[in-house]
């Protein structure tokens, strides 16, 4: 058994094709269907039903993955380690960041940082928080960074808060709302309401505050992402509750309204989360300080 091998079987279940693992990885398919049935031969075990050109996972296969991405990621870890002896000269850091974070607040606070320490790599995968979940579990990403919302209450995970968000209702200029500063929540039933794709973390975070007070929404769109929330919102197509950070830009542009709910604030935390006994290389750590100590700069952010 090879690191080879435990890759390319990684790749394969990943993308659930022998030939995709083989673009992916810059080999012939030929090539990653040896390795695979070397595997299979070393272990006396079907590790892929193959149905066309798709490949799942069997049950041993699913075994072999778990324990693939365990030594694939204590391997990652020594090189963290020995990056750490030669300081912050070189170094790579793979980050899983939730829609809001990965969009709004990431990329400004990345190019100061690479700025900064020019010799490290940074890789970010943007997704949703609960996938971001998996790729910390998996060690695909060294950290991940997500809004509250989907619950994290996996032993495996650290989870280290850093900011607080604040989530707004939005409407259009031509709202019967533009000019209030506030909404009673009960109001929020009588509305049209238009959200992202269910399982955002923000969606998650707003609907499970108002559930909590006997409030259900009229849900009439439902989009894939929240720059088409903003773009239906404006349409006067509806309102929305989506993070304060996120519509800044279009509020200040008077595009959009934005208000709070009456006698209460919707906040939610900002949480760092890697897999415990995770070693964390030095350029992760500095990252991390880096991040958290330059919030300052984000209006409708507050550091814990």
């Amino acid at each position: 058994m090879t690191l080879y091998q435990l890759q390319t079987l990684r790749m394969a279940a990943r993308l659930k094709s022998f030939t995709r693992a083989a673009e992916a990885l810059h080999l012939t398919q030929p090539a990653v269907s040896a390795q695979i049935v070397a595997l299979e031969k070393e272990f006396k075990v079907k590790l892929f039903d193959r149905v066309g050109k798709t490949v799942t996972l069997t049950e041993a296969g699913q075994v072999m993955l778990s324990a693939t991405e365990d030594i694939l990621g204590r391997v990652e870890d020594v090189r963290r380690a020995f990056e750490d002896l030669e300081g912050l000269g070189r170094g790579k850091i793979a980050i899983g960041a939730s829609v809001v974070v990965g969009i709004y607040l990431l990329p400004e606070i990345l190019g100061r940082f690479k700025k900064k320490h020019p010799a490290i790599d940074l890789v970010l995968d943007i997704d949703y928080a609960r996938h971001v979940v998996e790729e910390v579990l998996n060690q695909r990403v060294d950290i991940g960074i997500i809004g509250e919302g989907v619950p994290v209450t996996d032993e495996r995970l650290v989870v280290k808060t850093f900011a607080e968000d604040e989530l707004v209702v939005i409407t259009s200029k031509r709202h019967a709302w533009a000019k209030r500063p506030v909404v009673a929540p009960n109001e929020l039933a009588r509305q049209p309401f238009i959200i992202p794709e269910r399982g955002s973390a923000t969606q998650e975070s707003g609907f499970r505050f108002l559930e909590a007070l006997g409030i259900k929404l009229n849900v009439t769109m439902e989009l894939g992402n929240i720059e088409g929330v903003k773009k239906a919102v404006e349409a006067d197509l509806g309102i929305s509750i989506v993070s304060r950070c996120a519509v800044l830009k279009e509020v200040e542009a008077k595009r959009l309204r934005m208000m709070r709910l009456e006698g209460m604030a919707l906040k939610r935390h900002l949480n760092f989360i890697w897999r415990k006994g995770k070693h964390l290389s030095k350029a992760t750590n500095v990252f991390m300080e880096f991040f958290a100590a330059n919030l300052a700069t984000i209006k409708g952010l507050q550091k814990v």
